[in-house]
């Protein structure tokens, strides 16, 4: 059963189940509806950042400069000398989760910082495209108090190869969600570095684009914030899994306990049971300030019945074992003014073994988690 206004991202798709006929029409016409929203939901809310009145530009001293927009090679863009000028502040917004987006054209390096704190403090990842289709091309290093410390942050953890080549144009999209970071060139769909960033005490902050011994030059930054995995949450205990649960059922649970694994967007709550083959409630809380619609994006193995404020708003078994995607599916919500409920009803894998996977010795869930991120607006 589907209830809900309900889509999933492009390049997924629900997995069979046995409708019957007149269900199974209502899915077919709902699936252009899917795809309408996803493509005008789904898509990035970009903030464009190319002209230069959104960048305080910096000297090398430190010194406030006005940037000029210019044309090179037959792009509209800003230029940042590494002397006169070698930093531009964007001006407004704090990120945690992002991707940006950007072509650059560089001399000796060029790159982009942020969780930015002050110039003298942010995650730098930065390119040298002197050193093309060698690991040095492309390096990260967290920037402390002015340190750029490439010689502790090298090769093979936070070096990598890419094919880029002096004052050409390639572009760059950075994805950061959490404590990971992607950086894809020249639109590769898979990333040429992926790595977990090293801890600093900011953990979210402005963007900034840097230029160091030589000419860099910047055009079509775009700047998207990414909403945030929801890791935090209760989750009651182990229940038969043989059971249809439904709401009504959450006054028969006897204890709920709190988990929160940041450093992992993946609720994986094989983690918590020592005998993993049962149902458990997870639920959160969800404070808003108005009542509005947003966008809750989830994947999950198995079963799953999402219900808000005790209406159910999903059910879904899945019978067919897919890696998950946290923009796999996604619902639109009601949330009310002030505290609202969500509670996710989920069994693993399990029934698609029919007993289970047999494993040393006993039959159990091998995969039983989800993942959750509610959008801050509807786009």
């Amino acid at each position: 059963m589907l209830s809900g206004r309900v889509f999933t991202a492009p390049g997924t798709q629900l997995a069979g189940v046995n409708f019957s006929q007149i269900q199974k029409q209502i899915i077919m016409k709902a699936s252009l509806f899917k795809i309408f929203v996803c493509f005008f939901f789904c898509s990035p809310l970009w903030l464009t950042a190319q002209t230069t009145g959104d960048w305080q530009g910096l000297s090398e001293n430190g010194e406030p400069v006005n940037l000029k927009e210019i044309v090179y090679k037959d792009k509209s863009c800003f230029r940042l000398d590494g002397k006169n000028e070698a930093v531009a502040l964007h001006k407004e917004g704090k990120y945690r989760n992002f991707r940006i987006d950007l072509d650059m054209a560089g001399s000796v390096m060029s790159g982009v910082g942020f969780h930015v704190k002050n110039e003298q403090n942010y995650q730098f990842i930065y390119f040298r495209p002197g050193y093309g289709n060698t690991h040095e091309a492309i390096q990260y290093v967290p920037v402390y108090n002015g340190g750029l410390s490439w010689v502790l942050y090298h090769h093979p953890d936070y070096e990598a190869k890419t094919n880029i080549s002096q004052l050409t144009w390639f572009h760059v999209a950075i994805e950061v969600r959490q404590k990971k970071m992607k950086v894809f060139v020249n639109h590769k769909t898979e990333p040429e570095m992926s790595i977990s960033l090293i801890d600093t005490d900011v953990a979210e902050g402005g963007i900034l684009l840097r230029s160091m011994f030589g000419e860099s030059y910047f055009s079509d930054v775009r700047i998207s914030e990414l909403p945030q995995p929801m890791t935090d949450w209760e989750i009651s205990e182990q229940l038969p899994r043989d059971v249809s649960y439904d709401y009504s059922h959450i006054k028969k649970i006897k204890s709920w306990r709190k988990i929160n694994m940041e450093t992992d967007e993946m609720v994986n709550l094989k983690r918590y049971f020592e005998f993993p083959n049962g149902t458990v409630f997870a639920r959160r809380n969800l404070n808003s300030s108005e009542d509005k619609s947003q966008i809750l994006y989830f994947d999950f193995t198995g079963k799953l019945k999402i219900v808000l404020n005790g209406k159910e708003v999903f059910n879904y078994a899945k019978y067919k074992l897919d890696r998950l995607n946290p923009y796999g599916n996604g619902i639109i919500v009601d949330l009310k003014k002030g505290d609202n409920e969500l509670l996710f009803i989920i069994e693993g894998d399990a029934f698609f073994f029919g007993k289970g996977f047999y494993s040393m010795g006993r039959f159990q869930h091998q995969n039983w988690g989800f993942t959750a991120l509610l959008e801050k607006k509807i786009r």
